[in-house]
């Protein structure tokens, strides 16, 4: 249990940084006020979004107080849902990062202590990091809830226990399918493929399944008929909301009823909990280490060729070289290439049966596109969804991050860093120029797009797309994230990702707004096109030269 404990002290303070906080906090004020500056900025960022939730929420309650049957804690299970989708979802590529992907990885199999502690102290660390996200979904509805009810103490107590359960059984199943295609793969010669695509399979099966699973419900019931249904019961609606993940409803009969009732779905929820996580601790005593010490394996090739020399372009050297490092480590490849995927998935959902090709929004969108076919509004607004698709890329505002400490290298090349900034920003553009196509070619397939149309918007999309991902690029490179012990830090807990989105989303406001602002001036079609794609090459010219200067002063300043 020493040993354990002192493991997992040990990973808590090296994926945290406590010593380096520490040390700053004594030693460099700079560091410690810029930490205190971006941590305020983080701050006030989260608190802008639960303010948002809590006031969408104090919404669904008050709603749910006016129904036949009072249902107001349905917004508990709609907070535990969320919250239990969230880690299920994108726990697969945090759980491979931590424990079979991870730097420490051989350090800790020459350790005296048994891979199922090695495993559990892995786990604790995934679970710590996934408890804001359970806290962020689940404090609001519980205060409202609790507030509303006039709840005592041992309501929050039950709050308390509840909130520290839920995160335990998404993340043991992801642990499980993780474990199952690590053992898999460690057998297998190609194990980094076989790790991109099994859990590309993976996340687009638990997708797509809890999605069929909504369009489940009853379609040929009238509104009113499906509403009376589901309020047959006082927990009719809760039931309804909770399939899509059983613990939420055990969770909110925990807290919304007392006594026996109570106790015996918290007992339920700690079951489930102890249930699925023994045999998988028990599953990765035996299998872990296999399949975490397989990817320090080298595989043996004697191949005997002829040297052959050619020469290449400095720009297209290093796209190809960000592509190889993409493709190498299988978390940069899932949390980069992700969204060439879960886009068109996305777009084709109405496709997949059930209600979703019945849905009155999506007969209302054709109609929109059969009436307004011709209109210059209509390929704005095409480009604008396929433009949010496209900005979604973690590759390019990771790029210098994933470098880590081996930025030395690039340093030491002889290429100026203009050169190395603009093949690496050519690398990630291609990413969002796949992402844009994909998702334009199920837009076209889905919604009934004339080719005209679709390439309209696909190359207008594809021309403001290289702004976002420049803006991307310098984001990184002005302040990259090089000191981490796991490649899931570099891209996946990398705060620079998140600013690149957000900037990227900032982007399609502003040029919504421009847009706008042309299209109530009723101007030909090619004239605003063609003013738009001026407007789109003089940020791309602007940035670029940005780019290059940035690189030359930052290349001098970093430090890997």
């Amino acid at each position: 249990m020493n040993k354990f404990l002192s493991l997992l002290k040990l990973q808590i303070n090296a994926r945290f940084g406590l010593s380096m906080a520490r040390y700053n906090f004594r030693h460099d004020k700079k560091e410690m006020w810029k930490a205190i500056g971006l941590a305020s900025a983080v701050l006030f960022t989260l608190g802008m979004f639960v303010f948002f939730y809590t006031y969408m929420m104090l919404g669904f309650h008050k709603a749910a107080s006016l129904l036949p049957v009072k249902s107001t804690q349905i917004i508990i299970t709609m907070g535990a849902a969320s919250a239990g989708l969230l880690i299920l979802f994108f726990g697969i590529f945090y759980i491979l990062g931590a424990l079979f992907l991870a730097r420490d990885t051989e350090f800790l199999v020459s350790l005296p202590i048994k891979q199922s502690s090695v495993f559990l102290s892995k786990f604790m660390l995934v679970l710590l990091g996934e408890y804001p996200i359970a806290l962020f979904f689940m404090l609001p509805p519980v205060i409202i809830y609790g507030t509303g009810e006039q709840k005592g103490v041992l309501y929050y107590i039950m709050a308390l226990v509840s909130v520290l359960l839920l995160p335990i059984v998404p993340l043991v199943l992801s642990s499980l399918l993780s474990l199952v295609l690590m053992h898999v793969v460690s057998r297998s010669r190609r194990r980094d493929l076989l790790i991109i695509v099994g859990s590309i399979i993976l996340f687009l099966v638990l997708f797509v399944g809890q999605n069929l699973l909504l369009s489940r419900i009853p379609g040929n019931l009238t509104g009113m008929e499906l509403y009376t249904r589901i309020l047959q019961e006082s927990d009719g609606l809760v039931e309804w909301s909770g399939r899509i993940f059983p613990p939420a409803v055990w969770i909110t009969k925990a807290l919304s009823h007392t006594g026996a009732e109570a106790l015996k779905n918290l007992g339920m929820l700690i079951l489930a909990s102890a249930v699925c996580f023994i045999p998988v601790w028990l599953l990765a005593s035996v299998i872990y280490q296999k399949g975490a010490t397989a990817q320090l394996e080298a595989e043996k090739k004697t191949i005997n060729r002829e040297l052959t020399y050619k020469g290449s372009l400095p720009v297209m050297v290093f796209f190809k070289n960000e592509w190889k490092g993409i493709l190498r480590t299988p978390v940069y490849a899932l949390n980069s290439l992700i969204g060439i995927i879960i886009g068109p998935v996305i777009l084709c959902m109405p496709l997949f049966g059930g209600n979703f090709a019945q849905d009155a929004d999506v007969e209302a969108l054709y109609a929109f596109i059969r009436q307004y076919r011709s209109s210059p509004a209509l390929v704005l607004i095409l480009s604008g969804i396929l433009l949010l698709f496209g900005s979604f890329n973690a590759a390019v505002s990771s790029t210098y991050s994933r470098e880590g400490k081996c930025l030395w290298i690039l340093k030491s090349i002889p290429v100026r860093p203009r050169t190395q900034a603009a093949g690496k920003l050519l690398a990630g553009y291609s990413i969002s120029l796949l992402s844009v196509l994909t998702a334009s070619l199920a837009m076209a397939f889905t919604l009934r797009l004339g080719f005209g149309l679709w390439l309209s918007s696909f190359l207008l999309s594809a021309a403001a797309i290289f702004p976002a991902c420049l803006i991307g690029i310098l984001i990184d490179l002005n302040r990259p994230k090089l000191h981490w012990s796991n490649p899931n830090e570099a891209i996946k807990q990398n705060f620079n990702v998140v600013l690149g989105m957000l900037a990227g989303m900032l982007l399609i406001v502003v040029l919504g707004v421009v847009c706008y602002g042309m299209l109530r001036h009723n101007m030909n079609p090619a004239l605003l096109y063609g003013l738009i794609i001026l407007i789109l090459a003089g940020l791309s010219l602007a940035g670029l030269k940005l780019l290059g200067t940035t690189a030359e002063r930052a290349y001098r300043k970093l430090e890997g």
